[in-house]
């Protein structure tokens, strides 16, 4: 049985990957909180305390580290650069550095917002970058630095789920909005191409299986805008609470400038691992199913 170690594992996406693939990898892992995980132990440290981070990689003996520790937060990037770089990062290339030195995969996870979004077109891997702001910068710096080593593998994503923290993803903060009967505002001029964490937590595994390397876009099939995403969730749960107003990002004082589309294509990671990726709808449907399943919301 293999080993995965994930950094940030209390957060979104690291806690569905420990969650998804425990019953067929050994999990273990590291991050700054400490939360209860079902079946799942891991080191509670500062992931910046390379002493003790790579103490704790090397130690653990994984196949296989995921990355998914960054700071995504993207006005703080643009005014606390020095944050943003040391985590997004220097942290990055450390980590790179102690898988190499002790024959390690790294799974980066990177962000759809390396694009400036110009384009009409879905963005694939061959497309050029131009980074908006400066946490899509760090982002892409910390691209870079995962491929020195060309055995690593870089998965840029746009992604939202059901959060073991007290925090939301995108999809639980309109969720839990609408339920509390609030008013929200969502851009109808912003396009992504969301992907629920369990269904990349699937997609990772895949390509531990097939030891997949280099650059791939690892998103949802298609491009949705965030109303018609918001509106489409309000329609799925049945929820008669809450307002959601259709704006124009134009409008927002954004400390760091947003990209408008980041829809980005997924044919070559389709094609590479033989799968297919539900779209924004899809998407939606399953993540009702799963709060379902949790009792976040019932089907009454």
């Amino acid at each position: 049985m293999k080993k995965i170690y994930i950094t940030g594992i209390a957060g979104l996406l690291g806690n569905t990957i420990a969650q998804e693939l425990k019953s067929k990898y050994q999990i273990c892992g590291a991050d700054a909180v400490k939360v209860n995980m079902e079946a799942v132990s891991y080191d509670c440290i500062d992931l910046t305390n390379y002493e003790l981070l790579e103490k704790s990689i090397v130690s653990s003996h994984p196949d296989v580290v995921v990355h998914t520790v960054a700071v995504v937060n993207v006005d703080l990037c643009e005014t606390d650069k020095e944050l943003a770089k040391k985590i997004n990062v220097n942290l990055t290339k450390k980590i790179r550095e102690i898988c190499t030195e002790n024959d390690i995969k790294m799974i980066y996870i990177s962000t759809d917002s390396v694009f400036d979004g110009n384009d009409d077109s879905l963005y694939t891997e061959d497309d050029e970058v131009n980074p908006p702001n400066n946490y899509a910068q760090t982002k892409l710096n910390g691209e870079i630095e995962t491929l020195i080593n060309e055995n690593n593998l870089v998965l840029r994503t746009n992604i939202y789920g059901i959060n073991l923290q007290n925090k939301y993803s995108f999809g639980e903060w309109i969720l839990y909005s609408l339920l509390a009967d609030k008013e929200i505002n969502m851009f109808d001029d912003i396009y992504f191409s969301p992907i629920l964490t369990n269904d990349l937590a699937d997609i990772i595994d895949r390509c531990i299986e097939k030891n997949l390397k280099g650059l791939f876009h690892a998103c949802g099939t298609g491009v949705i805008s965030k109303y018609d995403f918001g509106m489409y969730l309000k329609k799925k749960f049945g929820i008669s609470t809450g307002t959601i107003n259709k704006t124009n990002s134009s409008i927002m004082n954004f400390k760091a400038k947003r990209p408008k589309n980041m829809g980005m294509s997924n044919e070559k990671i389709k094609r590479e691992l033989g799968i297919t990726i539900r779209n924004a709808y899809e998407s939606l449907d399953y993540f009702y199913e799963l709060c379902i399943q949790r009792g976040i919301v019932s089907n009454d």
